[in-house]
């Protein structure tokens, strides 16, 4: 997995850092006082009761030695050091009480630390839910205009914002009785929130979900949206785990797109990254990177799992850091109502040792703990996937796959094009993730025969690579506009730069694109929705290298075929029994057809109505458009090449914009 940043971000912190050095001028530190914590308090946040109380509490220590003082410094001080706002010692733990606070006020804060070695650093709490940066000026702002200011007195570095008696969010009874679909039968879109929509944000994503629903699909993968360095990232460097990042929105931004996701029957899994933090993390902060790094107690600086270089790899073994992300694990399911994780380089969650297995079965535990039947699936490459699968989690299946579906797609029928790997229960798919090159970019580009050239003919194979994975046994996944043959480079304009967006370069508005995503809902839907009782067991199928014609067979209840050829027909032969024509309008089937190169077919024992596009896009939706129930009928036309949908006498672009 790459992982680009573009931004100022430590530039920033750096030259603030300097600049807010006074603080310490003419200062002069009472002795530190020990008393022992609140039962129940750890590191951490902890609001009283009554809504004007706050119990902050900071782990500040090396390997060997506590600090000498840590202050709070803030609103509460005026930005300025305060020997009435030095925290109590209680072993290697600070802390401190506020009362008389302000209820649904903001408050902003960092703790000041003298470490033993009389080293002096700023930081933010481990433990916040939202903070601030010099940074939020950019993107954050855009977000949310209304942004809480950057506080003068602070370093440059994370400042802490905490809320006392703040109002809980509302959750609608979908989300409060929110039926999780079985992990066997999940079909899941991974998306990346700043690249989804020209918005860019929550709320904008929120707006696209109706497509998402008409897709099929009944579960979404958010990339990491967890507080990470800098704005436009994929999230893979992260710096906070309980705090949402302000580029996309608001934390009830996020609150309300995975409401309105439970709505539609549609899961929410956050991808989360464990193995790693960046430097700007409060306890990478201390002790960082360099010298320091060799007496910080939270880090191994010799990962045992040799996977190494992405920042400050945890110790999983060093209880604090053990116990924040048992908490990390409960606190997205209990406050945003998530429905599972995907976990990112989970082979390299260890201790001194190679125990990932171990350290991962123990959270996983929390998780079913907190919320039993959320999922936890693994980007885990190393020992241990038999392992972790029979206890109850999920692993990717890796790049290895994703090439066979790449071959396919280019029309290349050699070895190493066999979709075997895809067809795994425990596993969990994929044809395109983030992280491989999209299919139809490599089609355009390496293509067999015609591809390269004839654009319909590329389009008319993404539903039969789709279909060859989302029919296969195990759960599966789709990358954002896979089933649109989105065709841009993965590296175009850097991986995480602005790619260009579907809307905008009228991929809605070509037949051949909205035909290849009316096959690929119609694919989807029977597995999701009209017979996911078929999916049960093993398939027999006939999937392997260098095939033209490929077959799966779910007993006696659905059989699909494709010609993966670019040139010459193939005949399949259907099994014993009555099946009937899914894509053609459920007629009945005879006994043999003759397929084309790049078409698919699938056949199901029961006259099942594949819903056709004007069905799918006439749907009652509740997003950009209010358009009310009972659903109002559809026609789809064309206008100079452009495809347009009426409805109820006005004009709409295929993804729900109104034409004036």
């Amino acid at each position: 997995m790459k992982r680009i940043v573009i931004s100022l971000f430590a530039l920033v912190s750096t030259m603030l850092l300097t600049a807010q050095s006074s603080i310490w001028t003419d200062f002069t530190p009472d002795p530190c006082q020990t008393q022992s914590r609140p039962a129940g308090v750890s590191n951490g946040i902890y609001y009283g009761e009554d809504g004007t109380s706050v119990t902050l509490c900071t782990y500040a220590a090396s390997k060997t030695e506590p600090a000498q003082h840590v202050f709070l410094l803030g609103d509460m001080t005026n930005w300025q050091l305060d020997n009435n706002y030095q925290l109590k010692r209680d072993g290697n733990y600070f802390w401190i009480t506020l009362t008389g606070l302000t209820p649904r006020k903001e408050y902003r804060f960092q703790y000041a630390v003298i470490r033993a070695d009389g080293v002096k650093k700023q930081i933010c709490d481990l433990y916040s839910e939202k903070v601030l940066h010099p940074d939020d000026q950019y993107e954050p702002k855009k977000a949310d205009p209304t942004i809480t200011a950057y506080p003068q007195g602070a370093d440059g570095s994370y400042v802490t914002v905490i809320k006392p008696g703040a109002t809980p969010f509302a959750w609608s009874e979908a989300t409060l009785n929110f039926k999780r679909p079985d992990k066997k039968n999940l079909i899941i879109y991974e998306v990346w929130v700043y690249d989804y929509t020209t918005g860019r944000t929550f709320k904008a994503l929120k707006n696209k979900l109706d497509y998402i629903q008409n897709l099929g699909v009944n579960a979404i993968e958010l990339m990491p949206v967890s507080e990470f360095e800098g704005n436009i990232s994929w999230g893979y460097n992260p710096t906070l785990y309980f705090a949402v990042d302000k580029t996309y929105g608001k934390a009830d931004d996020l609150k309300t797109l995975i409401d309105e996701c439970h709505k539609r029957g549609i899961a929410v899994i956050l991808d989360m990254v464990f193995n790693h933090t960046k430097g700007s993390n409060p306890m990478a902060t201390l002790y960082p990177w360099g010298n320091d790094l060799q007496y910080n107690p939270w880090f191994n600086t010799n990962p045992p799992e040799g996977d190494n270089g992405y920042g400050e790899e945890w110790d999983h073994d060093f209880a604090p850091a053990h116990e924040m992300f048992q908490r990390v694990f409960a606190y997205w399911l209990t406050e945003y109502k998530i429905d599972g994780y995907r976990l990112d380089l989970s082979h390299g969650l260890c201790g001194k040792t190679n125990n990932a297995v171990a350290n991962l079965t123990d959270y996983y535990n929390t998780v079913q703990a907190t919320s039993p039947g959320a999922y936890m699936i693994l980007e885990h490459w190393g020992d241990g996937q038999s392992t972790l699968i029979s206890r109850g989690m999920q692993c990717w299946t890796g790049a290895g796959v994703s090439n066979s579906y790449c071959q396919t797609a280019m029309g290349w029928l050699k070895d190493g094009d066999g979709f075997g790997d895809a067809n795994r229960a425990g596993y969990v798919s994929y044809a395109e993730s983030h992280d491989e090159e999209r299919m139809q970019y490599k089609a355009k580009t390496w293509g067999n025969g015609d591809l390269q050239t004839n654009e319909a003919a590329r389009l008319g194979r993404v539903a039969e690579n789709v279909a060859f994975n989302v029919l296969l046994n195990g759960a599966h996944m789709l990358w954002q506009f896979e089933e649109i043959g989105y065709d841009y480079s993965i590296d175009y304009n850097g991986r995480t730069g602005n790619k260009p967006n579907p809307q905008t370069k009228g991929y809605f508005t070509q037949p051949e694109r909205v035909d290849a995503f009316t096959k690929c809902a119609q694919v989807i839907t029977l597995r999701t929705q009209l017979a996911p009782q078929a999916f049960t067991g093993n398939p027999t199928v006939n999937i392997g290298s260098g095939k033209a014609l490929r077959t799966i067979q779910w007993g006696n209840e659905v059989f699909a075929a494709a010609n993966f050829s670019v040139s010459g027909n193939e005949a399949v032969t259907l099994p014993n029994g009555t099946w009937y024509d899914y894509l053609g309008g459920a007629q009945r089937a005879n006994g043999t057809y003759t397929l084309a190169p790049g078409e698919l077919k699938v056949f199901t024992s029961t006259a099942l109505q594949a819903p056709t596009f004007e069905d799918i896009m006439s749907r009652p939706v509740q997003g950009i458009e209010d358009i009310q129930s009972p659903a109002p009928a559809v026609q789809k036309f064309l206008n100079n090449g452009t495809l347009y949908l009426l409805r109820n006498g006005i004009t709409y672009t295929i993804d729900g914009r109104r034409v004036e």
